[in-house]
């Protein structure tokens, strides 16, 4: 047991002279965002906050707070750091931001819209929050809301690629795979190297059974990300399509390894088996 103490003592003792001021933590913190230490890097932001709480930069730290506990999927707590660095700067759009996607993680799509309408207060151009408070009304199931904000992208800028691409989501989701596609084509057309098109792409044709298109758009995007775990689960479901299920289980268990949802890997397998 003394011996325990001691090394936990030397642990301290040793932490405390690499760290002793604000900024000092906040190097440290940097360096462990940098190598992705999630939990390291909230301690240390938390030690430069108790160092200097009344600091002028503080919110700025809050905001890399919440982020980081957010990535440690510590929801709640990264919530509450989020709204306490807005009470500081409520005009920040860098923390509505990061609010709204937390919500909507947490599948709060109202709160969501909330801040994402804020946002748009702020800036009727901003085409991020636009678009993304039209994929949540789209999900809340207000088509109209939806339309709107993707026609005023549009009216505000002809050229939105972001637009076309909430077209193509709002039109796949109302079963027209023609519109969609056509979407997808004219986004493509201008950004052939963006993996997420011919992903989207894809999955539209897996819904409209047109597999041997919906392979050409996968085996693109996989030379892309050839590390998207999605990408896997749409192969899968094509070679579902072709009652291929063994290669499908295949693709699934890659989609585990890559970080896809385990859960969701289980039921698909189950399905598979029936």
């Amino acid at each position: 047991m003394k011996r325990l103490l001691g090394i936990l003592a030397f642990i301290f003792i040793a932490y405390s002279a690499v760290a002793e001021t604000y900024y000092e933590w906040v190097d440290i913190a940097d360096k462990h965002i940098e190598q992705q230490e999630w939990a390291k890097a909230e301690e240390a932001l938390l030690q430069a906050l108790r160092c200097e709480p009344a600091n002028a930069q503080n919110s700025l730290l809050l905001s890399n707070l919440g982020t980081v506990q957010r990535y440690c999927g510590k929801y709640e707590e990264a919530l509450q750091t989020y709204t306490m660095a807005l009470f500081m700067t409520p005009r920040s759009t860098t923390l509505l931001r990061n609010r709204a996607a937390l919500y909507a993680e947490m599948d709060s799509l109202e709160l969501a819209c909330a801040d994402y309408s804020h946002l748009v207060l702020l800036d009727d151009s901003d085409e991020d929050a636009l678009y993304n408070r039209a994929l949540i009304y789209m999900q809340m199931g207000d088509t109209t809301a939806c339309r709107n904000d993707l026609e005023y992208m549009l009216k505000n800028n002809p050229t939105s690629s972001k637009a076309r691409v909430g077209f193509a989501t709002f039109f796949k989701s109302q079963g027209y795979y023609y519109e969609a596609v056509e979407m997808y084509n004219q986004v493509i057309r201008e950004n052939p190297d963006q993996a997420y098109l011919y992903v989207g792409r894809a999955e539209t044709y897996i819904l409209w059974n047109r597999i041997t298109l919906a392979d050409k758009d996968i085996e693109r995007a996989m030379e892309l990300t050839p590390d998207d775990a999605f990408v896997y689960i749409l192969r899968a479901y094509s070679k579902i399509a072709k009652y291929e299920y063994a290669d499908a289980i295949l693709d699934i268990e890659r989609a585990r390894e890559l970080g896809y949802n385990s859960t969701t890997c289980d039921n698909l397998i189950e399905e598979i088996k029936k």
